[in-house]
């Protein structure tokens, strides 16, 4: 299997080694293969991301408190949570949006399953599946499942059980609670969360013999061993995303006392946290959301290096340059 391999403008700073399937579909290199690789940032997770970018900063009153996001139904408005209740946070009507439009897109795909000239426009995760169920004894009814199943995720899972879930008091809230501010935007966002810039090295390697090899400090070279997304039952490691160390990376210092790598993958970042890395169908966590605010009071789908090493942009893309220029957030009859 070949690699991209991505040099930092420092030279000290070791190459980034990225596999075919964290590239951009674009990349001559590029291959993605559904049964072994890890789950793709599909196309509405880009989408939400600049969503929430778009969305401005969220309220701290406008979080939820109580909230059962296995009780949501999406054609009952008593289950919504901010019915009533609270404001809904700009970003997460943009959002409802972005899901309600992409059913409609994605229509096609299922009215031309045996075109591959339509699934080849289709994102690669639905498009593999489509491939393999059109093969099945019984396709037309597989087919119907399929669908059902990818609308089950844009109208309840992604809103209710995912969205809503992170923007509880106890979630995206605990990022914030030390910060100032009724609605802290990305100044106040990055005085209690950082972005660092860090080569993580592997076990064997000794970072304050590394760093000094090097001629950089020593700070910013960590085992992977010992970042958060380590210390689980069943932890997603860098290898398991195909990226080879030592690796330049960002990593989120997190008020809430964490810290993890965001891993380039699918031609931007994935959080390595258990919520995120745990249920495939979870498309942002508390530290992409607040990655997302922080980007979009700067402007940028780069996230910047608070503080280390200068870590190549590739490790701080967190949207598609492809999709950041033709997505439009909206939210129809939404107003603040």
């Amino acid at each position: 299997m070949s690699c991209r391999t991505i040099h930092a403008a420092d030279g000290n700073v070791p190459h980034l080694s990225l596999p075919p399937g964290a590239l951009a579909h674009t990349d001559r290199e590029y291959d993605y293969d559904v049964a072994r690789d890890p789950p793709k940032v599909e196309p509405i997770e880009h989408q939400i991301r600049l969503d929430f970018m778009r969305g401005g900063p969220i309220r701290r009153d406008q979080l939820l408190g109580n909230y059962n996001p296995w009780k949501y139904d999406p054609a009952n408005p008593a289950t919504h949570p901010w019915q009533g209740v609270k404001q809904k946070p700009l970003g997460l009507a943009y959002a409802e949006t972005s899901c309600a439009t992409r059913i409609h897109e994605e229509t096609r795909f299922y009215d031309h399953v045996d075109d591959d000239a339509f699934l080849a426009d289709a994102p690669v995760f639905p498009a593999a599946r489509l491939r393999t169920i059109r093969e099945n004894s019984d396709s037309e009814h597989a087919i119907e499942k399929e669908r059902q199943r990818r609308e089950k995720w844009y109208r309840e899972l992604i809103p209710g059980a995912n969205l809503c879930q992170v923007l509880k008091d106890s979630s995206y809230g605990s990022l914030i609670e030390t910060c100032i501010g009724p609605a802290p935007d990305a100044e106040r966002l990055l005085e209690h969360n950082t972005f660092v810039g860090m080569v993580i090295v592997d076990d064997d390697t000794d970072p304050d013999t590394f760093a000094r090899d090097r001629t950089f400090d020593s700070t910013y070279v960590l085992r992977e061993s010992e970042l958060s997304h380590t210390q689980t039952d069943d932890p997603v490691r860098l290898v398991d995303y195909g990226i080879e160390l030592p690796a330049p990376l960002l990593v989120g210092e997190y008020g809430s006392g964490s810290q993890y790598p965001l891993i380039p993958w699918g031609d931007a970042l994935t959080c390595a946290c258990p919520y995120k890395q745990s249920a495939p169908w979870r498309v942002m966590c508390k530290h992409e959301l607040l990655a997302s605010v922080v980007c979009g009071g700067r402007d940028s789908i780069f996230l910047s290096v608070s503080r280390g090493i200068d870590v190549p942009h590739r490790a701080r893309r967190l949207v598609s340059p492809e999709i950041a220029v033709s997505h439009q957030s909206r939210a129809e009859g939404y107003h603040r």
